[in-house]
């Protein structure tokens, strides 16, 4: 929160384990407010469905 009393959220995706920059999503940063809805869909590509069952949302 800024001194104005409102913030700049955003939401971080991260699949884990793995460091890589593809298991890295982020949303849009919505500007001065305190209470963010995020209607996005976010895809992470090249993903096999043996990564899905491995790997953790976080």
């Amino acid at each position: 929160m800024d001194s104005n009393g409102l913030a700049d959220p955003y939401v971080k995706l991260n699949l884990l384990p793995g460091a890589s920059k593809s298991n890295k999503l982020r949303t849009k940063t919505l500007k001065g407010t305190l209470n963010p809805v995020w209607n996005e869909t976010l895809v992470y590509h090249g993903i096999t469905d043996d990564d899905m069952q491995r790997k953790t949302l976080r």
